[in-house]
């Protein structure tokens, strides 16, 4: 996306190594730690920006350090979460290779 991001995806079609394109991912296929995942093969820094509680699930906006806003949602399966995030955190967003789509410009 001419930020200088790099990640490593199983759906690169036919984008060669290098060369700009929009990563397409779902919401629900990111995760949000702060910590940085150890296993994380594709993990990038950022800001809670924004969040929302939805009952069953809570979204979250992460700004990167570049200024893009990434939204992930989280199922809200325990009442009490064990890596509590608030707004102006910093936070990882992280996904597997397999998670999304390269589209071609």
């Amino acid at each position: 996306a001419g930020n200088g991001i790099t990640i490593r995806t199983d759906n690169a079609g036919t984008a060669g190594a290098g060369t700009a394109v929009t990563f397409a991912i779902r919401p629900e296929k990111i995760k949000v730690s702060s910590k940085k995942p150890a296993e994380a093969v594709n993990a990038i820094e950022g800001e809670v920006y924004d969040i929302a509680y939805l009952g069953d699930m809570t979204v979250y906006h992460v700004r990167l350090d570049d200024g893009q806003v990434v939204r992930a949602s989280t199922m809200n399966a325990a009442r009490i979460t064990e890596d509590p995030l608030s707004w102006n955190d910093r936070a990882w967003v992280s996904f597997r290779p397999d998670a999304g789509v390269v589209l071609t410009r």
